[in-house]
């Protein structure tokens, strides 16, 4: 197994923008900085919502690639906003930093981001130069809740590619109510941290109704196509609320197999075929977070 998060000839940095940069101009949201520390780094974005009659207000958590928070991105974050009447925060839990700084060092980096603490880290350098993900999205739900006075039981979440892995481990401990994944690397869990792939989306499937968009050189394991185990526990999950007539919220792994891994976030969209196929996985997101998140 490569030691890489993405397979070989993923899309890379965003080719649309200059990486290294982020814009705002003609985006609807704003950065911020969060946490205990301020030094989290949020793109949020907030419709007007109800929130009348007995209507709980509801917001999604993005969680990134390995290229942080970046324009492309913060136009998909805008898109949901607007289509489902959301707030939005996608959260920089890299700190400024990405793949590309860490190409010698790629796995080591992605360690100093466990989805929790360890307990046997206890010097200050130690907890200095780790940043356990359950923190930051901690941090985003009580930004959410002092913000805008939204509960973190209504909060759903949206990975890409390292992302998904640590939107799955979320799911896990029940701190998200659905998931939706595009172009999964849940390969974190066991080349990075020793664990089993299928434990942990088991686990997730079972308490968040998920679905994940797959890119043609994905890992077979989350292919229908190829009887994929994850892609099998995903879709054999059962959740309440699903009518025999609407399919568009059924638990799935859907497969786009002409894409290269990372074409919704990071893809050429002046190429027709994968600028179809990314409106394409968005659609079917917005479709089952509707489903879910009404």
């Amino acid at each position: 197994m490569t030691t890489s998060c993405c397979p070989e000839n993923s899309w890379g940095a965003p080719l649309h923008v200059n990486h290294g940069t982020k814009s705002l101009v003609g985006t609807s949201g704003k950065l911020r900085k969060i946490g205990p520390n301020e030094d989290l780094e949020i793109y949020v974005v907030s419709r007007p919502q109800g929130g009348g009659g007995g209507t709980p207000q509801k917001a999604l958590c993005v969680l990134t690639d390995v290229y942080g928070l970046q324009s492309r991105l913060f136009a998909i974050c805008d898109k949901l906003a607007t289509e489902l009447d959301l707030t939005i925060v996608a959260l920089d839990t890299f700190r400024g930093e990405t793949k590309d700084k860490h190409l010698d060092d790629l796995k080591e980096w992605l360690g100093c981001h466990p989805f929790e603490r360890c307990c046997s880290a206890t010097s200050e350098d130690d907890k200095l130069a780790i940043y356990p993900v359950k923190e930051d999205i901690e941090s985003c739900f009580e930004f959410l809740l002092n913000t805008y006075n939204i509960n973190s039981c209504n909060v759903g979440a949206i990975g890409f590619c390292w992302g998904v892995w640590a939107m799955a481990k979320a799911c896990e401990m029940k701190l998200f109510s659905v998931g939706v994944g595009f172009h999964p690397s849940i390969k974190i869990e066991s080349m990075v941290f020793d664990g089993d792939q299928e434990a942990i989306v088991r686990k997730a499937a079972e308490h968040a109704p998920l679905l994940f968009c797959v890119a043609g050189n994905d890992l077979d394991n989350l292919k229908p196509s190829q009887d994929g185990s994850l892609a099998r526990i995903i879709a054999s999950s059962e959740h309440k609320d699903i009518s025999s007539e609407d399919h568009k919220g059924a638990p799935r792994c859907v497969e786009f197999p002409e894409m290269l891994h990372g074409w919704v976030s990071r893809g050429d969209t002046s190429i027709e075929k994968v600028k179809e196929d990314a409106e394409a996985a968005l659609n079917l997101s917005v479709d089952f977070l509707r489903h879910w998140m009404q």
